[in-house]
């Protein structure tokens, strides 16, 4: 920054020295009877200084691969399957006696007569009274006395029902016989059994955690530097010549 200050302030300087020359030219002769004389020069080059970005160290990458974490875990397996086995049982009979209906019973009325008796009863033909009868006790006095009078009677016969008329029902049995005949006990059927299957614990290898591949990425280091770089060129400018330049 501070070269770039210097290069700077010559390069005013020059111009100055350039514009202000025919000035003090007037003042200086450097020619007899010359009013302003000027000198041809190479003007020096300009700079300025620039900042740029400079990598130190470049970017690169880096890879790391984890190797998978492998575990063992208990598990049930089917050593044998289970079967189904279908057993064929044939039907089961039976001898069965039962008794059968040949005739069905029936009823039927018998009449009976009324029981008769004869039953012989006195009955009152005459009731009984009294009359009065007079005569002489034994003193010969005339006396009066009541005097019963029995009852006439007499014995009749007449008919007594001792028991009335019926119809007496009788009753003629049903008549049955024994038939022997075949009778199904059990159908026919398929019996099923299961056998179940046979397992067994047995420990695989399971993955807990899979391979892993990380990747970092380091960014590149760099730094800022300042360098001096051409501007342009000078060029060639005229120098003013003073009265103690001694080229002539």
């Amino acid at each position: 920054m501070k070269l770039a200050s210097m290069t700077a302030a010559a390069a005013v300087l020059a111009a100055l020295t350039f514009v202000a020359g025919p000035a003090m030219s007037g003042q200086f002769g450097c020619k007899r009877g010359a009013v302003e004389c000027y000198e041809k020069v190479q003007l020096p080059d300009r700079y300025h200084t620039i900042a740029r970005e400079v990598v130190v160290r470049p970017g690169h990458r880096q890879v790391f691969d984890l190797p998978p974490v492998v575990g063992s875990r208990a598990a049930r397996v089917v050593v044998a399957p289970g079967r189904i086995h279908r057993q064929h049982v044939p039907a089961i009979y039976s001898q069965a006696v039962s008794r059968v209906l040949v005739h069905p019973g029936s009823v039927r009325y018998r009449h009976e007569p009324a029981v008769v008796r004869t039953v012989h009863e006195t009955v009152v033909v005459r009731s009984g009274s009294t009359r009065w009868e007079h005569g002489v006790d034994r003193h010969g006095r005339e006396v009066k006395c009541k005097v019963p009078t029995p009852a006439v009677t007499r014995t009749v016969a007449r008919q007594v029902v001792v028991a009335p008329a019926s119809r007496i029902p009788v009753v003629s049995p049903a008549v049955y016989r024994h038939v022997v005949r075949t009778v199904l006990v059990h159908p026919e059927r398929v019996v099923t059994r299961v056998e179940p299957a046979v397992t067994a614990l047995v420990h695989r290898p399971i993955v807990l955690r899979p391979a892993e591949r990380h990747i970092v990425d380091h960014p590149p280091v760099t730094r800022i530097e300042h360098i001096k770089v051409r501007a342009g060129s000078g060029g060639y400018g005229w120098r003013p010549i003073g009265r103690y330049d001694r080229h002539w």
